[in-house]
């Protein structure tokens, strides 16, 4: 794991904490809210990932990737729904937020840098627009007001806006593998996330036959879900 300290600076220009030992990504998911494990998120992306799966040699050629995301997206905020976190859209964009409207979470597809501490930070694969933009730089604002270690420490209660977190995916076609992180965009330029502000690797799961198979449980009753009008930042 590259060491790091963890300052203001890294809102301008210095490359973002990557955190990736099990215990630390574990304590600070849990710090960010005490809902959030590594297990919720690996089983959204392996819901993800078998809706990749469901696509054949018959379905449209961009089937595979877009079922995925659907699929991941169902899943990450029908999971956070059960434990009383809100679904809201902007401009069809889905978000799942926490009961204190402190932390909100978005899907994205990542570029190949994800999931891994290289000598690039990744980026969204998908070009993004106005609401990208928007909570990008509400992320931004919030870093500048305080330094980076106070921000992370502080109370869920006592902050004025809602922090924006990507879950951030990579389906590596060579190795047959999804790579995954939950990070914090700081800078977003060209319809692109250009920055970081914390970035926790959350694991890799593979979809090669010889290593395993996605086992296709039976489907659970639908989840009975609210979806409440936007009060807060989010």
């Amino acid at each position: 794991m590259r060491k790091f300290e963890l300052t203001a600076g890294h809102v301008h220009g210095l490359r973002a904490p990557f955190i990736d030992e099990p215990e630390k990504v574990e304590a600070r998911l849990r710090e960010l809210h005490p809902d959030l494990s590594l297990t919720l998120f690996h089983n959204a992306i392996a819901g993800g990932l078998a809706g990749r799966n469901d696509a054949t040699r018959a379905s449209a050629p961009t089937a595979a990737g877009i079922q995925q995301w659907l699929k991941t997206v169902e899943d990450v905020r029908t999971l956070l729904a059960a434990l009383q976190w809100h679904l809201h859209e902007q401009q069809n964009c889905p978000f799942v937020s926490s009961p204190d409207r402190a932390i909100s979470i978005v899907v994205m597809t990542g570029n190949s840098e994800t999931g891994k501490d290289g000598f690039e930070d990744p980026t969204n694969q998908a070009e993004k627009g106005a609401v990208a933009e928007n909570f990008v730089q509400e992320n931004t604002k919030q870093l500048q007001l305080f330094n980076h270690e106070a921000f992370r420490l502080a109370k869920r209660g006592s902050r004025t806006s809602t922090q924006v977190w990507a879950l951030l995916y990579h389906y590596d076609k060579v190795r047959k593998e999804v790579r995954f992180e939950l990070s914090f965009p700081t800078a977003f330029d060209k319809r692109k996330i250009t920055r970081w502000g914390e970035r926790l690797f959350l694991g890799t799961i593979s979809n090669n036959p010889s290593d395993f198979t996605i086992r296709r449980d039976e489907p659970n009753p639908p989840a009975n879900v609210d979806v409440e009008p936007i009060t807060g930042t989010f």
